[in-house]
């Protein structure tokens, strides 16, 4: 599980204890059923100031209403969930492996999730003749379907049964099961690289020349350049991860040549990287174990140490400069870095990278353990909750506290991406709408600079009828005039003045359907500045053929399949247009606004895998495909376990421990800055710092 904190298991006293409490708003406490899960510290939407309005209070709500409206039986209008959080996916499997275990939903990650199914620890999420599309209908409607294709296609070995070989005649082999039948996405994100390219301790170095050595494999690891400012995961997994791209460094830059000159489709690359990522590409697993074993001995010389969760604010207050990451924990570190309230004088610029030759894909997800006293009460009582973790509405709220990306599209998951990253949105729908309109809802219009009469080229963020084509996303000469209002309050009368839907270019921009709209000084009070679309990238004499000075995001492979317009929650949503985002923060760029770019033998390319929250959090299809998903070891488990404890034997460096000491030293008031900072660093992911990331 990508999400690692404290663990907070409760105590068989207070679980007595709460047994009681609980048991007081029934008059029958056999009339009470109890759902029970267990999560990750911090991995729900949680509202400090108001616990009624938690997500798992939410869930006993909506139950509630099923059955006020007649669709449950009366038996589950006492609910309960006993909602408890664990550290690791391996505390997780420790407990389940004592058969003591009582919960009927667990999240853990993706490989966990294998090896759950294979070791028989896991059950099927659906009875015979139940349907996904009847018992997980959000699931299904709201999932993005091209990461749901990748977790379903998962195998898993079911260790306890044997079948014939179809290859081998004579030999037997375990026959294999998907995960689709067993677990539901609930985050997903990458393994890369997250680094402070001016970092102190080789702040010799131009920001570019960082950005370069670090965009094209997990080799920049192991630069000498960067020795001691670096730490990695004290994650067996993880780890042996970056090691196995280091020491098959050819092999996947083999792949990607024949991907980039055709030799190879998308399907064959990804399906060659996955062997090779996966250590299929040796006849023997020990080969592979070894050689990543090799690897990571030598970068053992260069790293300042191991970490389990402390890489993330490690980096922050300036004891590291790199960082083995999980996009997740990156965005955190984006955050924190930046925010003056919070570090003061040490703000940084911290980039996320996930590297040209690839990386790691990870899922956490939702299992049904094994559990022989589970009623079918309870069973029906998780897949409601699933169900209902899947409404974009709940899965937006889960986003918005966790600061990691949902598993679901849908258009409140689509808003909220926009409303953070897409630089069309920043003034529009908070200071103009709250401060100095009062507007209900309002459509935002555009018009060409140089052609304003051509209808053909008028556009608009939220579109009338009458603008039902392809032309409608290509924006980048355009100016933003008017913001439209569907209503609007007199502020002279106190009355709500509807707005008429233009038909026309014209009519757009007839006093009767314009309100314009002006930028806003430091005091909230208009300017004589027209608000245009996107001020810092729109000029007079831009020129087409310049560099765009954003970049144009593609979305489409994410949200496309979960933006259907039969469904009225998505109604104003169109695939392949809403689903691209324009954004002056997405890859990484220089003080100018200039993209980097790379040489390399096919000559010199714009940047593509260095980038900050933006593409941390929603890395753009090109990155996703040069990334895996790591199995389940399986059988292989010994072999790397060895193989990790020998390399965690050795002793670190001493200059490592030296250096361990003195940045300890230095860095004491800076600690305790953020120590007393507690509770604005628990927060600072929702607070998201909309306008430094657009």
């Amino acid at each position: 599980m990508k999400k690692i904190n404290k663990i907070l298991l409760l105590s068989p006293i207070f679980l007595a204890m709460s047994s009681g409490l609980t048991s007081c708003g029934s008059d029958n406490i056999s009339e009470r059923l109890t759902l029970k899960i267990i999560n990750s510290e911090d991995y729900i939407f949680l509202d400090d100031e108001n616990p009624e309005n938690d997500m798992v209070e939410q869930f006993k709500r909506y139950v509630i209403s099923l059955v006020d409206a007649g669709e449950l039986d009366e038996k589950y209008r006492h609910v309960e969930v006993v909602y408890d959080t664990s550290d690791t996916n391996e505390t997780l499997y420790s407990e389940l492996q004592t058969g003591k275990s009582d919960y009927d939903l667990i999240n853990v990650s993706d490989y966990m999730a294998q090896k759950m199914v294979s070791e028989g620890l896991a059950v099927p999420l659906l009875a015979e003749g139940e349907t996904r599309e009847d018992k997980l209908a959000n699931y299904m409607d709201y999932a993005s379907p091209t990461l749901r294709g990748r977790l379903d296609n998962i195998t898993a070995p079911i260790y306890s049964e044997w079948v014939d070989d179809p290859l081998h005649p004579g030999e037997k082999v375990h026959p294999y099961a998907r995960l689709e039948d067993y677990a539901v996405g609930y985050m997903w994100g990458t393994l890369g690289i997250l680094f402070n390219p001016e970092y102190g301790a080789y702040s010799n170095l131009e920001v570019a020349d960082v950005i370069e050595d670090m965009h094209y494999s997990f080799s920049a690891l192991w630069d000498s350049t960067y020795k001691g400012s670096i730490s990695i995961k004290n994650s067996m997994r993880d780890t042996f991860a970056a090691g196995l791209m280091k020491a098959y460094e050819d092999d996947f830059a083999s792949l990607k040549a024949k991907l980039d000159d055709g030799t190879y489709d998308v399907e064959t690359y990804m399906a060659e990287y996955a062997k090779v990522f996966n250590g299929e590409n040796e006849n023997s697993f020990d080969i592979v174990v070894n050689n990543v074993q090799a690897s990571l001995e030598s970068l053992k010389n260069n790293i300042f140490g191991l970490e389990v969760d402390s890489g993330k604010q490690d980096i922050v207050t300036g004891k590291i400069g790199i960082n083995l990451a999980w996009s997740g924990d990156a965005v955190y570190s984006m955050d924190q870095a930046e925010d003056g309230n919070l570090v003061g004088e040490n703000q940084s610029t911290l980039y996320y990278c996930v590297p040209e030759l690839g990386s790691n894909l990870w899922f956490d997800t939702w299992v049904m353990p094994k559990n022989d006293n589970r009623s079918e009460e309870r069973r029906e009582l998780a897949l409601m909750f699933l169900d209902f973790m899947s409404d974009p509405a709940n899965a937006s709220q889960n986003m918005d506290y966790t600061g990691y990306t949902s598993f679901i599209g849908g258009g409140d998951i689509l808003e909220l991406v926009r409303d953070w990253y897409d630089i069309r949105t920043d003034e529009i729908y908070e200071e103009v709408e709250v401060k100095q309109y009062n507007y209900e809802y309002y459509q935002v219009y555009a018009v060409l600079d140089a052609e304003e009469e051509e209808e053909d080229d008028f556009f608009a963020l939220d579109y009338p009828d009458f603008m039902k084509d392809d032309h409608k996303a290509e924006c980048d000469e355009y100016s933003l005039y008017y913001f439209i209002p569907y209503s609007y309050v007199d502020e002279s009368t106190g009355e709500v003045v509807e707005v008429e839907e233009p038909e026309s270019v014209e009519d757009c921009l007839d006093s009767k359907h314009s309100y314009p709209v002006y930028v806003l000084d430091e005091n909230d009070e208009p300017t004589e500045t027209q608000k245009t679309y996107g001020d810092l990238t729109i000029v007079d004499d831009y020129d087409p053929s310049d560099v765009l000075p954003y970049d144009v995001v593609d979305l489409s492979y994410f949200f496309n399949g979960t933006l259907d317009d039969g469904d009225p929650t998505t109604e104003d949503y169109e695939e392949d247009v809403d689903t691209i985002f324009y954004s002056a923060k997405y890859y990484a760029r220089n003080e100018d606004g200039e993209p980097y770019t790379f040489e390399d033998d096919e000559g010199e390319h714009l940047n593509n895998s260095v980038g900050r929250q933006f593409f941390t959090q929603y890395p753009d299809e090109a990155t996703i495909t040069r990334c895996a998903v790591m199995k389940d070891f399986g059988e292989n488990n010994k072999l790397v376990m060895k193989m990790w404890e020998e390399f965690k034997s050795d002793p670190l460096p001493t200059s490592s421990l030296v250096l361990f000491i003195v940045i300890i030293a230095a860095g004491v008031g800076l600690g305790a800055f953020i120590i007393t900072n507690k509770l604005l660093v628990k927060r600072i992911r929702k607070k998201r710092l909309r306008k430094e990331r657009k």
